[in-house]
């Protein structure tokens, strides 16, 4: 039988576990197994709100149905969240291995990070002889950063040289943080150092840009170094010193050790990737510059592509907030799936174990999965698939095959309106949208699109309970007369598109006014409520009953002829005859009943027509008198 891995990871968010997935993918693939991955973007944003909604995503993990695990635990930027999954994969006995930080109970997998940039340091303070040396690192609380800081630290300790805490900075590995740590320092007074050591490449390139804004250049006025060694850092200018780490052979063997540790293997608790420090310009090492044409190539065509497709995202974002149902928004998705997106599967599964419209509200105040949900979208193989019945949670996947042999990966990606849980979303055998970049503007668009698109049923289903609401009598429970053009209008300008006759009937209760004026108007109103459940009753269902008048009732029946007019009229003395025995009342209920057709090719109003079934019920009466 086929191993199911699941691997867990906060964001494929650039270019470091875009290569580690292409490890894991090439191992998993030598194996046969299918992998699952539970992705989220929690964290991306300071909104703590949708970071809940987002890390919701991995409370799908069964750990009963997968044979091992792995844990991006780095890119897992919450602390409580990976606390809570590494107790969950702890508690289920299971293989279990964390990448990139080391977690109690879980084996490591990871690149070096405290010798290489150690390494850097020392090598800017006995080549070049800085010491006033600053450090921009990742989140407090970020175990690769925590790792390199103290190698900065160790480094100048082992040179006996001073440092004051204000030069090491806290941030988020963004570019735009490195931009801000420039800033931030000069706000301090702290001036401008030796040497920056930067906890990744980006925040080095971000220093450099606001460094430039003041006419401060590297290597000139100061020495940095990156890390990652990501395909900019030999592009920039100057090209930038810093540590290559293993990025696509760590996933391959953090997969690899799993694979090891479920066969039974003794494998070591900790399997650190050795790094290599590559010197460039940006320190003032000029000798081993790279060519570097190619990367400059790739690097233009990567954000020209990164451009094309969150365009497309945006245009098909648009589109589909433009649905006015789940078809046609269906339709849409298919289509932008199909033709950009190469995926065996792709489906998205909403709460609400009944029609979702008629529970917009109740989906909105919903923080967990339901037990039971609605596959909204279905794609296989190119074509869309109809789920008529609720599936079962515990399934996770639809249309998933017992007796594939083949190997299988699966994406697994929420859905949700900040911490609210709305569903989840699958794509199935499809890593193009981590290899451009783009998940996160998918997921982005389907959140989004779903947001209006569901907001927007909403909508209708409260427009359409005030219509009713402002349409019915109060009394009766048929419609007031306000329905006769809302409603009833509709019928007859759609008969007559279909080349068929409407019946028009009009209803009097007879000898109201006696009834009222000797058994009072309690039982005059129970003489109307009598007659309008009736009417209800009888009519056919493309019909409209309307309470026109104090006792006069409209009926509009669509396709009816002259025929179906005798039809109704004799079953409404029928059960009046019949309500009239049950109830105990001292006076019998009774209804003189007229009515026209309405052909096809006449052009009156439905007024009109009314009036002609008035005058036809009047008839009517002065025979019952």
């Amino acid at each position: 039988m086929k191993k199911k891995i699941a691997l867990l990871q906060g964001g494929f968010n650039g270019e470091v576990m875009k290569y580690a997935i292409r490890g894991i993918r090439k191992r998993i693939q030598e194996e046969g197994a299918d992998l699952y991955i539970f992705s989220c973007y929690g964290g991306e944003k300071e909104d703590l709100l949708y970071n809940q909604g987002e890390y919701q995503i991995f409370s799908l993990l069964d750990c009963n149905e997968y044979d091992g695990f792995l844990m991006a635990s780095n890119n897992i930027t919450s602390g409580e969240e990976r606390e809570k999954l590494r107790k969950k994969l702890v508690a289920s006995g299971k293989p279990a291995v964390s990448m990139e930080h080391e977690l109690e109970g879980l084996y490591y997998v990871g690149c070096e990070n405290y010798r290489t940039v150690k390494e850097i340091t020392l090598h800017m303070i006995e080549k070049h002889g800085c010491r006033k040396i600053y450090f921009i690192g990742g989140p407090e609380d970020n175990y690769e950063s925590q790792k390199r800081k103290k190698g900065v630290q160790d480094a100048m300790d082992l040179k006996g040289l001073q440092y004051e805490e204000a030069w090491f900075r806290n941030y988020n590995y963004t570019y735009h943080d490195g931009y801000q740590a420039f800033y931030d320092f000069q706000k301090m007074g702290l001036g401008v150092p030796d040497c920056v050591i930067a906890a990744n490449d980006e925040m080095a390139i971000g220093y450099c840009t606001a460094a430039g804004e003041q006419k401060l250049y590297a290597p000139e006025d100061f020495r940095i170094s990156g890390f990652d060694d990501l395909r900019i850092a030999s592009t920039y200018r100057p090209s930038l010193t810093s540590v290559e780490r293993k990025k696509t052979e760590t996933g391959y063997q953090s997969c690899d050790v799993l694979f090891r540790l479920i066969n039974g293997e003794d494998v070591p608790q900790k399997t650190t990737l050795k790094g290599e420090v590559v010197y460039r310009s940006s320190c003032g090492c000029t000798s081993h510059e790279e060519k570097h044409q190619n990367g400059k190539r790739h690097i233009i065509e990567t954000m020209l592509n990164r451009n094309y497709v969150q365009n497309n995202f945006q245009i098909l974002q648009k589109r589909l907030v433009q649905s006015e149902n789940w078809n046609e928004y269906a339709n849409t998705l298919a289509e932008h799936v199909i033709n950009n997106i190469p995926c065996s599967a792709m489906y998205i599964l909403l709460n609400r174990t009944e029609q979702l419209e008629q529970h917009t509200g109740q989906i909105l105040n919903n923080q967990e999965y339901d037990s039971k949900l609605i596959v909204i979208f279905a794609l296989e193989k190119g074509k869309l698939v109809e789920y008529k019945e609720l599936f079962d949670i515990s399934k996770l996947i639809p249309g998933e095959e017992e007796d594939d042999e083949k190997s299988h990966a699966y994406m697994i990606m929420p859905v949700h309106f900040q911490e609210k849980t709305i569903g989840y979303c699958v794509l199935k055998d499809s890593f193009q949208m981590i290899d451009d970049e783009s998940l996160f503007s998918g997921s982005h668009c389907i959140n989004m699109s779903m947001q209006v698109m569901i907001e927007r049923l909403a909508l209708k289903q409260m427009n359409r309970m005030l219509d009713e609401l402002s349409a019915e009598d109060a009394m009766t429970g048929v419609y007031n007369r306000f329905a006769l053009s809302r409603h009833a209008e509709k019928i007859l300008q759609y008969d007559r598109l279909e080349q068929r006759e409407t019946l028009i009937l009009f209803s009097d209760i007879n000898r109201l006014k006696m009834i009222n004026d000797t058994y009072g108007h309690k039982n005059g109103d129970i003489a109307i409520t009598t007659v309008a459940n009736v009417l209800k009753k009888v009519c056919p269902k493309q019909s409209v009953v309307v309470r026109y008048g104090g006792d006069e009732f409209v009926i509009v029946v669509s396709g009816g002829d002259y025929n179906k007019g005798i039809s109704i009229k004799q079953a409404i003395h029928e059960e009046l005859k019949q309500a009239n025995e049950i109830l105990d009342i001292p006076f019998q209920i009774s209804t003189s009943v007229g009515w026209v057709c309405a052909k096809p090719d006449e052009k009156l109003l439905l007024e009109e027509y009314v009036k002609q079934a008035d005058k036809v019920m009047y008839q009517e009466k002065k025979k019952t008198r």
